[in-house]
């Protein structure tokens, strides 16, 4: 489980306000739907508390065609790894594999890399160490790393994508956060992609996570929503 990388940008927007230089934001319609494009530069990253790079929320329904247009606007790429990050035995947590496996379902001419590098509880291994062993085996020149993300606004559940060239840290919605998964570690462009799918709920007895009631249906449509915008995007 990740923390939200931009939520839906309306946090953002409203750090940036109060800031002059270094942060561009753009909102485009595509497909139905609406794309917030944001650049956060080294300046901004710092007075902002964000990583610097490239972010889009994407916001809609039937939103791959849109997620595809997101995708190769933030990242090229011909020799593709994809990651699906996350412990699959979660169903709020399997949107990652799920994600992979329904992209190897499309890529029937195997042009794609994939990888489910699972979690160090179960494998004893980073995630980031195993994408970076492998990226640097096969060479990639873009590694796309797919997560669940977590949010504090239940309406916000399955309800956008977002995607970012600043990496990504599995576990970073727990106390468990792993190595991050950007280009300096993994040793060439990383394109995170993610969905809003655990809610992280404030109680007397502290905060909680929450998932939908119909969780497995919602994972899963994400899940083929993201495949079917790499495979659009990449193929």
């Amino acid at each position: 489980m990740q923390k939200f990388l931009i939520s839906d940008g309306s946090d953002l927007l409203s750090d940036a306000a109060a800031w002059r230089g270094g942060y561009i934001s753009r909102l485009e319609k595509k497909y139905g739907c609406e794309l917030r494009f944001s650049h956060i530069d080294e300046a901004a990253a710092r007075a902002l508390s964000r990583r610097e790079g490239d972010y889009c929320t994407v916001t809609g329904s039937a939103a791959a065609r849109a997620l595809a247009y997101a995708m190769r606007r933030l990242a090229r790429g011909v020799k593709v790894l994809v990651a699906g990050l996350g412990n699959s035995s979660f169903v709020s947590d399997a949107f990652g594999a799920d994600a992979v496996n329904a992209l190897r379902r499309l890529d029937r001419d195997g042009a794609f890399l994939t990888v489910l590098p699972e979690v160090r509880a179960v494998t004893g291994v980073d995630s980031a160490d195993v994408i970076a062993s492998l990226a640097g085996a096969v060479k990639p020149d873009l590694v796309i790393a797919a997560d669940a993300l977590a949010t504090t606004d239940w309406r916000k559940i399955g309800a956008c994508y977002q995607l970012t060239t600043a990496g990504i840290r599995p576990g970073s919605g727990t106390s468990a956060g792993g190595k991050c998964i950007d280009g300096d570690y993994i040793g060439t462009r990383v394109l995170a992609v993610g969905v809003p799918l655990i809610c992280a709920v404030d109680t007397t007895e502290g905060q909680r996570s929450v998932i939908p009631y119909d969780a497995e249906s919602v994972v899963g449509e994400c899940a083929n929503t993201i495949a079917a915008a790499i495979f659009a995007a990449y193929s």
